[in-house]
């Protein structure tokens, strides 16, 4: 993928997390009663919308930390292969971490 479209996906993470994480505080810290409550957790849990929810949090804010981390490293001007080597081992990183945290919403909304 072009690096252009790359950038783009950034931002538009970004975006996204703005909007994502804004809501999951609005609604899970502030809104009436107690949110860490079992009843307002298993209430969260067992709806299939915060499922979704949870999961784009979750794909936006790994794209968004681990380009970013791809980023930082390239200013570092290292060899094309090198380039090669670290794309792959994010995108390893990405879905891994993918795979052990989406577990637990998941298993939340079967439970």
């Amino acid at each position: 993928m072009k690096e252009t479209h790359l950038k783009i996906l950034q931002y538009v993470s970004g975006i996204g997390l703005f909007f994502f994480v804004g809501t999951h505080l609005l609604v899970s810290h502030l809104s009436s009663g107690e949110p860490t409550t079992w009843e307002s957790v298993a209430g969260r849990a067992a709806s299939s919308g915060w499922l979704a929810f949870y999961i784009l949090l979750l794909i936006f804010g790994i794209y968004h930390g681990l380009h970013g981390l791809r980023t930082i490293i390239l200013e570092f001007s290292i060899p094309n292969p090198a380039v090669k080597v670290l794309n792959r081992a994010l995108v390893i990183v990405g879905i891994a971490v993918f795979g052990y945290a989406v577990y637990i919403p998941i298993n939340a909304f079967i439970i």
